[in-house]
């Protein structure tokens, strides 16, 4: 193996395992969180609240980040690190000034925010959620210096601390569920919330003041490369606004139904995140300042291979994790968060919505990858038409499953999953014309994943239809080993058609116009 494909594997393997910490972290997190408040008004009003201030940002900030500013800087780094580095000052201190400004209007208005985004919740849970909700806003200046800093590092190829920097605020949160006892206060948590992102923010800086290349507070609002990213921003942010978009919407359908079902959307998405991104998020971050050092190259042969890897891995992976979750959510769900507050009816109720959700991973998966092609190749307009078509597709999707059909719960987390599939199916077909290479798929590697995720999802429900719960151990042990013994055994066959029909393996002597890996 060559020295640089042997560094690839170890970095992205050393991603993933810091994104797998860090993510199950923010699972125990969860698990806590979920203790402590069931399904009560302080759950609903902290669910309320807490997703707005990341949701505004997303709409408008993280793909700005994303998909302007890492490729911008990394063709002012091949130009003049001068040149990069008043870029970066420039962008860090303009958008850490208009989150500053959101967060002032934020706080001011929060009560009409509640009640734009969940009109439905109760008036004490919503009561509640605007007095949180003012504490939590000032999060966005953290957030986007967080943001920032990480389109640095990755730029210079160092990726490991970004994936592993939730782990410190995970874990702020849970000392604090840790040590609270009888204290406990939701506006305690709202603040160490806030608290945690300071500590992201920290984390990054650190390095980056240390070898003097921390952004300064600079206001040159003609520097060209800023005045490019502006002009390119609003498209990148249409095209990235599905998840913020999802978030609201199902909040806002969700709060029609009951503060339970409000709460319990909020804990299967939660998860639902969680185990998603362990694996998508170590590909797509690692694979991003490649494609847009490639882009800005103009080496399309490499480019194109990249990001047939990126899609190849990313589906290698999400198949038996899609497989699991759908086949055991349930037990999933029990084992993790029925106790305490969290009854058996919330349980199931969850499950339900989890099991819902999962329709969507592989989609989702392919998602992070495809977005990331573009914004790389600098063809912005696609994601922005696939994000509209997805969002118009979920809000129909919602108005008829909740309103026409009455499914409730079920019909908010299927919108979900039909947007997901929609915005993939959007991008993978309008993405043919300008990357035939990556987006035409051929028999062979495609077939065999198909197949072996197939093969993985029957022998899971199989084995989790027939394999017991024992009785004659401790609940939570006899849960965990049967989640254990499904979920193996369906790898093991996977696995092994993967490797007998040979999909690892790359085809010689050079990859055609078409095909995949």
């Amino acid at each position: 193996m060559k020295k640089g494909v042997k560094r690839s594997y170890v970095t992205i393997s050393l991603m993933i395992a810091a994104t797998l910490f860090s993510k199950a972290l923010g699972m125990a997190r969860g698990m806590m969180l979920a203790w402590r408040l069931g399904d009560s008004a302080e759950a609903a009003a902290f669910a309320a609240a807490s997703k707005i201030p990341g949701a505004i940002f997303d709409l408008l900030f993280s793909a700005a980040i994303l998909g302007c500013f890492i490729p911008i800087y990394n063709e002012a780094r091949a130009k003049s690190e001068n040149d990069a580095y008043e870029y970066s000052s420039v962008f860090f201190s303009a958008v850490t000034a208009v989150c500053a400004l959101f967060s002032v209007l934020g706080a001011l208005f929060a009560p009409q925010m509640i009640s734009l985004v969940s009109p439905g919740i109760s008036e004490q849970a919503s009561s509640l959620a605007a007095s949180l909700l003012r504490i939590m806003f000032p999060m966005m200046i953290f957030t986007a210096g967080a943001y920032t800093l990480t389109g640095i590092l990755q730029s210079a190829e160092r990726f490991i601390l970004p994936a592993a920097i939730s782990a410190l605020s995970n874990g702020a949160m849970i000392l604090y569920l840790i040590i609270a006892g009888e204290s406990f206060s939701v506006y305690t948590l709202s603040l160490v919330f806030v608290f945690s992102w300071f500590l992201q923010f920290l984390t990054l800086a650190l390095p980056l003041i240390f070898n003097k290349q921390m952004p300064r507070p600079c206001f040159k609002l003609k520097n060209e490369y800023l005045l490019r990213s502006v002009k390119t921003a609003p498209q990148i942010m249409a095209g990235s606004w599905l998840a913020p978009a999802s978030v609201l919407i199902a909040s806002f359908f969700s709060s029609f139904v009951s503060d339970g079902t409000f709460v319990a959307y909020d804990y299967s998405i939660g998860l639902y995140t969680i185990i998603a991104g362990i694996a998508v998020y170590g590909v797509g971050n690692f694979v991003f300042p490649s494609l847009s050092r490639l882009a800005a190259q103009k080496d399309g042969d490499s480019f194109a291979k990249s990001a047939r890897k990126a899609v190849f891995s990313i589906i290698l992976m999400i198949l038996p994790v899609f497989a699991a979750v759908f086949t055991l959510s349930y037990e999933g769900i029990a084992l993790l968060y029925l106790r305490d507050n969290f009854t058996e009816e919330l349980a199931r109720t969850c499950a339900l919505s989890l099991r819902t959700l999962a329709l969507s991973m592989p989609a989702y998966a392919l998602s992070e990858i495809f977005y990331r092609v573009f914004y790389a190749a600098g063809k912005v307009r696609i994601p922005m038409y696939a994000t509209l078509t997805a969002i118009c597709a979920c809000i129909i999707c919602n108005v008829l499953l909740l309103f026409v059909f009455e499914t409730g719960l079920f019909g908010i987390s299927l919108s979900y999953s039909v947007a997901q599939i929609v915005y993939a199916l959007s991008m993978a077909l309008m993405g043919r014309k300008h990357f035939p290479e990556i987006f035409t798929l051929k028999k062979g590697k495609a077939h065999h994943l198909a197949i072996g995720g197939a093969l993985c999802l029957a022998t899971m429900v199989l084995c989790e239809r027939f394999i017991p719960i024992f009785s004659s151990i401790n609940a939570s042990l006899a849960i965990f080993l049967k989640i254990a013994i499904v979920f193996i055994l369906g790898l093991v066959i996977y696995l092994l058609y993967i490797l007998i029909t040979r999909t690892l393996e790359e085809k010689k002597p050079s990859i055609q116009r078409g095909e995949w890996i």
